[in-house]
C-alpha cells in the first residue's frame, strides 16, 4: 500500500501554532492574573482589614474611656443634685456599640482569613491542571507542529521525480550508440 502525503497548506499549520503560542500565553496571563488577585484579597484581609480593624478597636475603646469620664465628670459637677448626665450616658451607649461592632468586625476578619486561605489553596489545587498544560503539553504541541512544518517543508522542497516520456525513451543500445565516441576507433567498445 503506497503512503503519500497530500500537501494542501503549511501556512495553515503555521497559523495553528501562532493561535496555539497565543492561547498559551492567554492561558499563562488569565492564571498569573488569578493567582494575584487572590493574593491581593489574602493580603487586605490579613494586613489592610486586620489593621484597620484592630487599630479601630483601640480608637473606640478610647472613646468608651472618654465617654465614661464625661459622665463621672458630669455628676462631680452636679454635686449634691440629682444628675441624670442624659446625654452623656446616650454617647456612652452609642461608643460601647461602636466598639462592640468594631470588635466583631475582628473577629470576622479573622474568620475570613481562614476561610479565603482555605478556598486559596483548594483554587490552585484546581487549576494545577490547567497550568501544567500551558508549561508542559502546549508547547509540546507546539513542538510537534513545528517538527510536521520542517518536514513538510522539506518535502516539499523535493524535486519531483524524473519520469521518462515512453515515447522518447531510448533502449540501451540505442543509448549506447548514441554516446559520444561509440563509433570511432579508440573508442569505449574497442578498448574492450
Amino acid at each position: 500500500m503506497r503512503r503519500t502525503a497530500d500537501v494542501r497548506s503549511i501556512d495553515a499549520l503555521k497559523d495553528a501554532k501562532a493561535a496555539l503560542i497565543e492561547f498559551r500565553e492567554i492561558i499563562v496571563i488569565a492564571l498569573s492574573e488569578a493567582q494575584a488577585e487572590v493574593q491581593r484579597t489574602i493580603w487586605w484581609l490579613q494586613h489592610d482589614q486586620t489593621t484597620y480593624w484592630r487599630h479601630e478597636v483601640r480608637r473606640r475603646t478610647e472613646q468608651v474611656n472618654q465617654a465614661r469620664s464625661e459622665i463621672y465628670r458630669a455628676q462631680l459637677a452636679a454635686m449634691g443634685e440629682h444628675a441624670s448626665c442624659i446625654e452623656q450616658k446616650k454617647a456612652l451607649e452609642r461608643a460601647e456599640h461602636r466598639l462592640r461592632e468594631a470588635e466583631h468586625k475582628v473577629q470576622l476578619v479573622r474568620q475570613w482569613v481562614h476561610k479565603v486561605d482555605r478556598e486559596a489553596m483548594l483554587f490552585r489545587a484546581q487549576i494545577q491542571p490547567i497550568a501544567r498544560a500551558a508549561e508542559a503539553e502546549i508547547p509540546r504541541g507546539e513542538a510537534r507542529l513545528e517538527a510536521m512544518i520542517d518536514r513538510l517543508e522539506a518535502y516539499v522542497r523535493l524535486a519531483p521525480p524524473q519520469i521518462k516520456d515512453p515515447r522518447t525513451a531510448r533502449t540501451g543500445d540505442e543509448q549506447d550508440a548514441a554516446a559520444p565516441g561509440a563509433d570511432e576507433p579508440g573508442g569505449e567498445r574497442d578498448s574492450q
